[in-house]
């Protein structure tokens, strides 16, 4: 009777340690269930925004995405010593890769080019001005 318990015991270490491997190998880096790419970033953003010209300032996007393309609208205030200046405009852009976005701020005077990448909650990146040299960086969190 012995040897069959035996045999009973080793058929189920056996399973238990099959089992074990099959769920850990399902959660390698390809298959991360903690970090998955954002299939939609529609919605309102706040954050910051790095401009030279000024001391600090705020941003807000209103982001409706439609597939891989993103429309919307944008709200800053840049403020320095001499008081603070606010303006808005149109958003528009698309995902060009995982997690990542090119976006367009058209503002009355102005055009800035973005590059965005998606880090869990912040999306962030630089811009740059489609008419002179200015640059800086964007950091925004959904709301």
């Amino acid at each position: 009777m012995k040897p069959l318990k035996q045999k009973l015991q080793s058929l189920l270490n056996i399973a238990f340690l099959s089992t074990a491997i099959l769920t850990f190998g399902a959660c390698s880096e390809e298959n991360d269930p903690i970090s998955p790419e954002i299939a939609n970033i529609s919605g309102k953003w706040d954050g910051t925004i790095d401009h030279p010209g000024y001391d600090s300032g705020t941003i807000s996007f209103q982001i409706l995405q439609n597939d891989d393309n993103i429309n919307g609208s944008f709200s800053m205030r840049l403020v320095k010593s001499n008081g603070a200046e606010n303006y808005g405009g149109t958003l528009s852009g698309a995902k060009t890769g995982n997690n990542k976005y090119s976006v367009t701020l058209t503002g009355t005077n102005f055009t800035w080019i973005s590059d965005l990448t998606l880090n869990s909650v912040t999306l962030s990146g630089g811009w740059e001005s489609s008419r002179n040299s200015l640059s800086g960086s964007i950091s925004v969190k959904k709301d």
